[in-house]
């Protein structure tokens, strides 16, 4: 039997989905998400501070990208160049990992493209729709995509109401 769940992001985007679960409501909502032009470009742009990129061009120090200056920081600069390609290609691997540890062929498909695209230069990946749904429903449950995003079962059988969000 399929319910209604209501699915929100603060102000950004409000959602009635039918589905079974709130798990399938979520994954209904995540392929909704997939033609999102700046969803899109988040996952499919390699920019080492704009995109989902940022997120894995960093050690247990902090980021390789200098905020103010574009380069690296000094603790990279020191390195031999080849020492420090390796280091830095070395931790992006290690936190693609990390971030699609629930499902690895995932972080190898990212990892595959990332790689073309260094090698290509102007280079657009070509990712499944099922990576498109499961990297959606991570960004959004790191919680900096929407603000206050929940998905929230409608239930009006014993009540004439049901508040669904409330600031």
């Amino acid at each position: 039997m399929s319910n209604l769940y209501g699915v929100h992001g603060g102000s950004s985007i409000y959602a009635l989905v039918k589905a079974k679960s709130e798990q399938e409501a979520f994954n209904i909502f995540a392929k909704s998400q997939i033609d999102d032009e700046t969803l899109r470009e988040e996952i499919d742009s390699f920019i080492v501070n704009a995109s989902l990129l940022e997120k894995f061009y960093r050690d247990e120090h902090g980021h390789f990208h200098d905020d103010y200056t574009g380069e690296y920081p000094e603790r990279i600069q020191r390195m031999k160049e080849e020492d420090r390609e390796n280091y830095v290609e070395n931790h992006i691997e290690k936190n693609v990992r990390k971030f699609w540890e629930s499902t690895p062929e995932h972080a190898e498909t990212y990892i595959k493209e990332l790689k073309k695209s260094w090698e290509e230069g102007n280079y657009h990946p070509s990712f499944s729709e099922y990576f498109y749904v499961e990297t959606i429903k991570l960004i959004i449950n790191e919680g900096n995509w929407y603000e206050d995003f929940a998905i929230v079962k409608i239930d009006m059988l014993e009540h004439d109401y049901q508040i669904i969000y409330k600031d």
